[in-house]
């Protein structure tokens, strides 16, 4: 017993020592690495031909840190530098001066750490293409990235969204500037004298952000597929999720002898950044979109669902995602619609949509023209000649230019087969046959007639900075009544020049000009959108998903995680399951639009009436609520992952993926000079020759260093080794 005991106590002795041992290692650690927290990675995005963005290595990176202040700093690192690789820590401000000499001359550089400074913000910053989604425009457009001549939208497009980048690169905002605080005095500290780096101790960063996919997406899905039979892991998935529609009057129960023709107003959900969960879109997306809902939530009041059949028309609300990459939502509905398949219940053909209008780019003049109650925007018809126009278009865009004059809003045509980028290119590339003959007219809006005045295109910085955008923060009702925008501007709590003024006028205007067109007359009631309903949903997808409007328009299940306070990332992602952007754009339909029914939860789930959907959301007082709405949702999957047969490489419809990755992480620390390295190697070698020699010495000189036993011990020996081998 007393044994066993001794034994537990050796036992748990070592135990103490082990523990001790990793506890020492791990603080070691925690004094050699400093943790760059709040960092965002550039990752890894495939289509059929080849592969675009960023990876490190399986362990990631290290280089020494150079900060980077001027273009000569840059052109030090590329040209001078002698103890690379090195880690370029670049402000957004410097980012486009110095980008291009990075990437051409990467042998010297392990990646790169962008940072956001507010005393240093740049004029511009996109790392979208000059043609954003080239390849999938209509073959009318002029447009080229790559050839003189046409119009380049994206005037400073640096095309990194698109183009394979030979090393990490991370992008710090502006919340986190105390990290590059950190890194500025490491750097001070060790890597100043830029002329005498080499073999001293130096500040360097680890960037790790390993891509499992590589080559493209045919390589990518192939590898998914062989090791789907030894394990569940993937290498990349397809890009996709959900696009949200919702119409005026209920169209399940229609059959061909009722159905309505619609008209089809929609606006794209997402938008992009080269880094992993920031894109905000305030310019690129969260403009049109957000005009989009409250167009919807203002014709709702104006003509209730109650009175459906006094109007032969319907108006057809649809939120495309996806499309940032080749219009993956847009082009899924153009290609349902050409085989009788969208929407899902009662699918319309292309004969059913008599009018398409289309909410493109409406942020990036906001902010130009911030001092100004006017706001110039300009609809794209996408005709050669006024004299091709077909009828339905002259005729809304003189209805709408007569409403527009009444909210400070200046509307000008514009007759031309060269449209912007818009999801107008997926109808006319698909559904070419009824666009081109003006059977399905079609109208884009925006706020450029040439290149973007949006200089944040597609990018981290396209934020609510980006439209002048100011919170007010005005309580709302608890039945939720928003307050008139007229009653904001007289009691002076918002003025003429401010964004949500101005959206909520085109939503007045837009939502007028639809009334006329389905009952013929012109409207005359009071109705208008709110500037406090379009101040809610901007702080909603700019500021903070922790919103009042969010909060109301979740579901009524108090088991899951509170919003998070942080803007909403409207980036596609992956198809394999639903991002949030397009579920709250969906919800906010439903609770700006939909019947408010005073039944319980269990009565709700149990309806059963086709000609709506029902959704049990928190409501305006937190306690629950059923919706009786049209709103719905389908898919925004690329045609290419549904055909069987498609080949990738054929460039007819969108073939993006995004790769997997495990970690992505980043450290700063002070790496060795290396000086103790080389003695402790220089000092294994000589103690290595000196044990040779002497070996060699020994053997040679055994007969005097060993004197022979004595026989009879000898003798003894060998009997004792006999007697144990027996």
């Amino acid at each position: 017993m007393a044994s066993k005991s001794i034994l537990y106590l050796i036992y748990l002795y070592f135990l103490m020592i082990i523990a001790f041992k990793v506890i020492r290692c791990e603080r070691l650690r925690e004094q050699i690495y400093s943790s760059i927290e709040g960092g965002a990675a550039c990752f890894r995005r495939l289509n059929g031909t080849h592969q675009a963005g960023c990876s490190s290595s399986l362990n990631g990176e290290v280089g020494v840190v150079h900060m980077i202040y001027n273009i000569s700093d840059a052109q030090w690192l590329v040209h001078n530098g002698s103890a690379g690789p090195y880690m370029a820590v670049v402000s957004t401000a410097l980012y486009y001066d110095v980008i291009e000499l990075l990437l051409q001359e990467p042998d010297n550089i392990a990646g790169i750490l962008l940072y956001d400074n507010a005393t240093m913000s740049p004029d511009f910053f996109t790392q979208e293409s000059r043609c954003p989604n080239e390849y999938s425009a209509d073959p009318d457009s002029q447009c080229s990235s790559s050839q003189a001549g046409g119009i380049v939208w994206n005037e400073r497009g640096t095309g990194l969204l698109r183009r394979d980048i030979p090393y990490p690169i991370f992008f710090l905002p502006k919340a986190r500037i105390d990290e590059i605080k950190k890194i500025e005095e490491c750097y001070n500290s060790y890597n100043l004298d830029k002329d005498n780096q080499r073999g001293r101790a130096l500040c360097s960063l680890q960037l790790n952000s390993f891509m499992y996919a590589a080559v493209n997406s045919v390589v990518c899905l192939r590898r998914s597929a062989s090791s789907a039979f030894l394990s569940s892991n993937k290498v990349c998935d397809p890009l996709g999720d959900y696009n949200v529609y919702y119409s005026l009057f209920p169209r399940a129960k229609e059959t061909e002898a009722t159905k309505k023709p619609v008209t089809l107003v929609t606006a794209r959900i997402d938008s992009a950044s080269l880094f992993d969960g920031i894109a905000p879109g305030a310019a690129s997306s969260v403009v049109g979109m957000v005009a989009n809902i409250v167009t919807a939530a203002t014709l709702a009041k104006m003509i209730p669902v109650t009175d459906a059949k006094l109007y032969d028309q319907n108006v057809l609300w649809t939120l495309f995602n996806g499309e940032s990459f080749d219009y993956i939502g847009s082009q899924r509905i153009a290609y349902d619609l050409s085989r009788g398949a969208w929407p899902p219940v009662a699918p319309l053909a292309p004969s059913d949509v008599r009018l398409h209008i289309e909410l493109g780019q409406l942020g990036g003049s906001l902010q130009l023209f911030k001092n100004n109650a006017s706001w110039p925007l300009y609809a794209f018809a996408p005709y050669s000649s006024q004299t091709a126009v077909p009828s339905k278009i002259i005729e809304f865009l003189g209805e709408m230019s007569s409403y527009s004059s009444q909210n400070n809003i200046t509307i000008s045509p514009e007759f031309t087969s060269n449209i912007p980028p818009s999801s107008l290119h997926s109808f006319r590339r698909i559904l070419r046959n009824v666009t081109e003959s003006g059977a399905l007219p079609e109208i884009l809006l925006v706020d450029h007639k040439e290149t973007f005045n949006n200089k944040f295109y597609e990018s981290a910085l396209d934020d609510y900075e980006n439209i002048g955008y100011v919170y007010h923060n005005i309580s709302i009702s608890k039945d939720g009544t928003f307050i008139p925008t007229d009653d904001l501007l007289a009691n002076g709590t918002m003025k003429q020049t401010e964004a949500q003024v101005k959206i909520a006028g085109l939503a007045t205007t837009l939502a007028h000009t639809l009334y006329q067109q389905l009952a013929g007359k012109p409207y005359t009631g009071t109705v208008k959108a709110s500037a406090h309903l379009v101040d809610e949903m901007l702080y909603c997808f700019l500021r903070s998903q922790a919103c009042r409007l969010l909060l109301a328009a979740d579901y009524a299940n108090s088991a899951e995680e509170p919003l998070a306070e942080r803007p909403l990332p409207l980036y596609v992602g992956v198809a394999a399951w639903a991002s949030p952007p397009a579920v709250y754009a969906g919800h906010l339909l439903a609770l700006l639009t939909g019947s408010h029914l005073h039944v319980n939860r269990t009565a709700c789930d149990k309806n059963a009436d086709t000609g709506f959907s029902y959704y049990w959301l928190r409501g305006w007082n937190q306690s629950g609520v059923c919706i009786e709405t049209t709103m719905n949702f389908s898919q925004a999957v690329s045609p290419a992952f549904i055909k069987s047969d498609y080949d990738l490489t054929s460039g007819e419809f969108s073939t993006w993926t995004e790769s997997v990755w495990q970690a992505i992480w980043a450290r700063v620390f002070v790496r060795a000079s290396g000086a103790g390295a080389r003695l402790a190697a220089a000092v294994g070698a000589l103690a290595t020759v000196a044990a040779a020699a002497l070996t060699f010495w020994l053997q040679r000189h055994a007969a005097r260093v060993f004197v022979d036993a004595p026989a009879s011990v000898s003798s003894d020996a060998a009997g004792i080794i006999r007697t144990v081998n027996c």
